[in-house]
């Protein structure tokens, strides 16, 4: 092998190296647990977040609630004060009497990203 096809292949393979070192540092705020919890007729959302980023001002987490077809039955959204670069916080969705739950997401939003959107 030529040494220019050794050199290609080894800047190839640095590229790729950093492209997935990069996406794995995307989302700084990940949930660590959650789950959904049916209690007196009642439905919420509880669980856990971890920091890896920057500090947060504030952190809202929006929950879906949907039925066993997959359509959405409503959303709840709980804000958190600051989040701390290393740190966790638990969350709960207010209790909801909502028939048919079967299943919800979970959606962060942690502020503006550097570009304004």
């Amino acid at each position: 092998m030529r040494k220019s096809t050794v050199l290609i292949l080894l800047g190839a393979g640095a590229f790729a190296a950093w492209i997935f070192y990069s996406l794995s540092r995307v989302e700084p705020v990940r949930v660590v647990r959650s789950a959904i919890e049916h209690r007196d007729g009642h439905v919420f959302v509880e669980g856990e977040l971890s920091n890896a980023g920057p500090d947060l001002d504030s952190l809202e987490i929006e929950v879906r609630y949907y039925d066993r077809n997959g359509r959405a039955i409503a959303v709840d959204k709980v804000v958190l004060g600051g989040l701390r670069k290393g740190a966790g916080a638990k969350f709960r969705s207010p209790e909801r009497s909502l028939e048919g739950v079967a299943d919800y997401s979970l959606y962060l939003n942690h502020g503006r990203n550097p570009y304004g959107n």
